[in-house]
């Protein structure tokens, strides 16, 4: 449990530390501030504005900053947790479960850092066709997407080397996979089709079912990703 916490601290603060985490979180920001500006001056739809900054600005820039922190969790570090591991300071376990926890956790954690006050800012200051329900639940589903990308990307880097063709495969996968689901009406599995009825859900239009489907889907996807980046880690030459 001490290997565990040890690698989970210097792994967030090598995280907190990135440049590129920095840069995610103003290019999030920034237009964050200015939508909310422009809602309240100009009389937008809150459910309108909230669906379009994340399909526009939050869903692109955090695809590809996720991607990358997921991908090289392990991948980027081979050399690192070669050593650690054949030292016998740390477990396979333990290094892998603080790798998942940590990307898992920063991914997370700037999606309610940037969303939550956006949201909360959106529908005091435009016009509220929301629903408080409604933009619980698509926030959570959109978090629910965001988890699976992280999980899916750390158990790609168990099993590829090469991180930017990983990160590469990665983000084209879930793109194609996503407009195909949407394609033959499997909106429920794709991660476009989520995207694309935020405006609805938001606004409380999208049935139960169907919201829960998604949470359920996308939660169940992430933890298969995540045990097999476990097991396979477990046993593959390092």
């Amino acid at each position: 449990m001490q290997a565990f916490l040890a690698i989970l601290r210097y792994d967030l603060g090598q995280l907190a530390r990135s440049w590129l985490v920095r840069i995610w979180i103003v290019l999030l920001a920034a237009p964050a501030l200015f939508l909310v500006v422009v809602a309240a001056n100009e009389g937008e739809l809150a459910s309108e504005t909230l669906a379009a900054y994340t399909a526009a600005i939050y869903a692109p820039f955090s695809a590809i900053a996720v991607a990358v922190l997921a991908v090289g969790a392990v991948s980027g570090e081979s050399g690192v947790s070669a050593d650690s591991i054949l030292s016998r300071s740390v477990t396979r376990t333990e290094y892998i479960a603080a790798k998942v926890v940590a990307r898992l956790g920063v991914t997370l954690g700037v999606y309610a850092v940037i969303m939550i006050p956006f949201a909360y800012l959106v529908m005091r200051y435009a016009i509220s066709d929301a629903s408080v329900g409604g933009v619980v639940v698509g926030l959570l589903m959109v978090a629910s997407e965001l988890a699976f990308l992280a999980a899916v990307g750390i158990t790609l880097s168990t099993f590829m080397r090469n991180v930017l063709f990983a990160v590469l495969v990665l983000v084209v996968g879930i793109l194609v996979s996503g407009v195909a689901l949407q394609f033959v009406g499997l909106t429920w599995m794709s991660t476009t089709a989520v995207i694309n009825d935020l405006p609805e859900t938001f606004r409380g239009e999208t049935p139960v079912r169907d919201e829960v489907r998604v949470l359920i889907v996308f939660a169940s996807l992430s933890g298969l990703a995540i045990i097999s980046s476990i097991w396979h880690f477990r046993y593959k030459d390092l």
